[in-house]
């Protein structure tokens, strides 16, 4: 879950919740609690806020957060989590492709 993954690399930057918030400009850590409970995924905005307070990189961030995504929509084969990963690199000829073979799929299966 991506909630324990970001306790555990808070907690080996040395920080606590409270730090943590205080650094991304909350008074208080409710935030950075609700999402380590796993109460909801922060937006790209506030991913890159705490990776640059957690001094990582934001990738490294944005690659739990998406992982946790897919688990979500069940997906948890090896190659397609890495299709999906390539995805947002691949030129949009290719993107268009996949999207609609995938459309194709999908109507094909409410027949």
């Amino acid at each position: 879950m991506f909630g324990e993954k970001l306790r555990k690399l808070r907690k080996k930057r040395g920080l606590s919740q409270k730090e943590l918030a205080e650094k991304l400009g909350y008074s208080s850590n409710s935030y950075i609690s609700d999402i380590e409970k796993g109460k909801f995924l922060p937006s790209e905005e506030k991913l890159k806020k705490i990776a640059k307070a957690l001094n990582v990189p934001f990738k490294l961030l944005e690659d739990m957060l998406f992982e946790e995504k897919l688990k979500e929509l069940g997906i948890k084969e090896k190659e397609l989590l890495e299709l999906f990963r390539e995805v947002p690199r691949m030129p949009k000829e290719d993107k268009e492709a996949i999207v609609k073979a995938y459309l194709k799929i999908k109507r094909k299966k409410k027949k």
